[in-house]
Order: C-alpha cells, then sequence, then structure tokens
C-alpha cells in the first residue's frame, strides 16, 4: 500500500518538533549563557515588528496626502498648457469644460488630502466596527461589491 500525502506530512512535522525542542537549549550567541526560554526572545522580536509595521502604518497617510497635494498641484500649474511627449508645450484649446474638469479634479484631490492630514484613523476605525457590528448583513454585501469593482478595475 501507499502512504497518503498527510501521512508524509505528519512524519515531516515530528521531525521538525524535535529540532525545534533541542535548539531551545542552544546558546543565544551573546556569551556563553544558554537561552532559558526563547519565548522571551521570540515576543520581544514579535513586539518589535509590530512597532515597525505601526510606525510605517502611521506615516502612510501623511505620504498619500502629500501625493494628492502634489498631483492637485501640478493639476492646476499645467491647466493653461499641455506637455507634449518630446516635452514641448501646447496651448490648450480654449474649451472651458476641460478647465472645469481639471479644477474641479485639483479641488477634490486637495480635499481629498486635507481629509487624510485631518482624520483620526482611530475615530475612523470604531465608526466602522460599529457599523459592522449593527449592520453586518449590509456590511457584508457593501465589502463583496468593493472587492468585485477592485477586482474588475485590477483586471484591466
Amino acid at each position: 500500500m501507499e502512504r497518503s500525502d498527510s501521512e508524509n506530512l505528519n512524519t515531516n512535522l515530528g521531525s521538525d518538533q524535535s529540532g525545534f525542542a533541542s535548539s531551545r537549549s542552544e546558546t543565544t550567541g551573546f556569551g556563553d549563557a544558554p537561552s532559558t526560554t526563547d519565548q522571551g526572545g521570540i515576543a520581544g522580536r514579535a513586539k518589535s515588528v509590530a512597532t515597525t509595521v505601526k510606525q510605517k502604518a502611521s506615516n502612510i497617510p501623511s505620504m498619500l496626502a502629500d501625493g494628492l497635494e502634489a498631483g492637485a498641484q501640478a493639476l492646476r500649474q499645467n491647466k493653461l498648457g499641455l506637455t507634449t511627449t518630446d516635452g514641448s508645450t501646447a496651448a490648450a484649446s480654449s474649451d472651458s469644460s476641460i478647465t472645469a474638469v481639471t479644477d474641479t479634479l485639483a479641488t477634490g484631490m486637495q480635499s481629498s488630502a486635507d481629509w487624510l492630514r485631518d482624520a483620526d484613523l482611530d475615530k475612523l476605525k470604531s465608526g466602522v466596527e460599529k457599523q459592522v457590528k449593527e449592520h453586518p448583513a449590509r456590511s457584508l454585501l457593501v465589502a463583496l461589491g468593493a472587492g468585485y469593482l477592485i477586482g474588475k478595475a485590477l483586471r484591466r
């Protein structure tokens, strides 16, 4: 009879666990003192990684706001001239609809940047959690719809 894949996996895990158990008695690499428990070291490393991730995540809104603000400024600066592929500037048509759309887009980008800078993300998180707890079915449908639309947008 042949052995199934799950049996091979179980035997492999068993040998890995014995290797892990023996590694707990090894030295830490800082002097000759053996490590009494690796749990403190692992927990310390996990806290360090979590702190680093939290710091980087807290910088994301400001980075997004800076990008939106730079884009809005670029739109406002270039609303009267269009840059061609060779770097020269050509005069845009005097179509007021293009100017209106550019102004609206730049204003929206600027207001989004301001909102990102001023938003209290903890308050936003608690508001979303409250909505999910009070209306779970509606929240699920919104999440499914948003996921579908994002998936469609990313496939193109």
